[in-house]
């Protein structure tokens, strides 16, 4: 009882001091920050900028905002698409395996929430020949004789044989991936390793958004059930609804997660939860609503931090997991608040001036 209030004092105090204690952003390193995720080396240019980046009547601070939630340029991301498609070619001309395979991709390239021109992707190469099954399913109706341990272990070692054969540069020290980086493509990609699992949901109505994957942790040989086919899909659909404003949101919140003096440990999976949970009216985006958008996802990540039973309440995209339901996770809400906070206050002291 005695640590439960301890642990609890100090978290209290850790959120106070955050929030008397709040200094000015550095607009000019993060702007800095800003143009070098979007600098392309082959043109040798800043590019994904807009024309209010030039503008020297323009404050730091509201090209920061405006900068920070534009999307990245489909020319880029295609050539992050293709990247994945090379590694899967590689894969697929090399594999000598008993069992089929299949691949999707996933990542926030997928959701258009990516913050850099070169931004990574992840690979899902899964079996194919058999699948997993919801408990409520009855066992199918042919099923394969294979060991899916021994299958996975095997897929995996046959991919890392073929990739080093073709990168220079292949990092195989991941539990559940390799990493390769394509030099030509500056783009790198990671090969998870992954078995289907279908629900009663995906039977009946072979609709993928209702399917799942186990991933594998290989040192553990342990599965693990992901839905990242429902999680881009839903997404994208909030995207979509609000006129790309819900992508716009995740992607300042990543902006200020990376720009931060501040260590905020918070992954884009969470990032994206704050603002998938946000109601659409809120967040639809029409011209110049950039400000007013920043202000909802305040008030939201606001209700989060002082609110614990609705913060353990709120569902991810896919609608399986409650990504803010540890208590660890106020201090770096509150730290991403006390940034997000400050920029809207400068930027609402310059929109005024402005008009005047």
């Amino acid at each position: 009882m005695v640590e439960y209030f301890m642990a609890s004092f100090w978290l209290k105090h850790f959120i106070i001091n955050q929030i008397f204690t709040m200094a000015n952003l550095n607009y000019k390193r993060r702007l800095e920050n800003l143009q070098s995720r979007r600098y392309d080396p082959v043109e040798q240019k800043f590019v994904n900028l807009s024309e209010s980046f030039s503008k020297a009547y323009i404050p730091e601070n509201l090209k920061y905002l405006i900068e920070s939630m534009r999307p990245i340029e489909r020319k880029y991301n295609d050539k992050t698409l293709e990247a994945a498609d090379n590694v899967m070619g590689h894969l697929e001309r090399g594999f000598e395996l008993s069992f089929d395979r299949d691949y999707r991709k996933q990542g926030s390239v997928m959701s258009g929430t990516n913050i850099k021109l070169y931004s990574d992707i992840d690979l899902l190469a899964i079996i194919n020949d058999y699948c997993f099954l919801e408990p409520a399913l009855c066992p199918p109706k042919s099923p394969y004789l294979g060991v899916p341990t021994s299958d996975i272990e095997i897929l995996r070692k046959q991919a890392t044989s073929i990739l080093k054969l073709q990168y220079n540069e292949v990092d195989d020290t991941g539990t559940k991936s390799i990493a390769v980086f394509n030099k030509n493509l500056r783009r790198k990609v990671d090969v998870v390793f992954s078995f289907w699992y279908n629900t009663t949901e995906y039977e009946n109505r072979r609709n993928e958004y209702f399917r799942g994957i186990y991933l594998f942790d290989f040192p553990k040989k342990s599965k693990i059930l992901d839905y990242p086919f429902a999680h881009i899909s839903s997404v994208n659909l909030k995207g979509d609804n609000t006129n790309d404003g819900s992508r716009k949101g995740i992607r300042l919140l990543k902006t200020l997660k990376a720009d931060s003096e501040t260590d905020i440990d918070l992954n884009s999976f969470q990032l994206t939860t704050i603002v998938h949970n946000i109601d659409n009216s809120s967040l639809y985006y029409y011209k110049s609503r950039e400000l007013e958008i920043a202000q909802v996802m305040s008030d939201e990540i606001n209700r989060l931090i002082t609110d614990a039973g609705y913060r353990k309440s709120v569902k991810s995209p896919n609608g399986t997991e409650n990504p803010l339901s540890d208590d660890a996770c106020v201090i770096c809400l509150t730290a991403l608040k006390r940034d997000l906070d400050l920029l809207i206050q400068d930027c609402r002291g310059e929109v005024k001036s402005l008009f005047y």
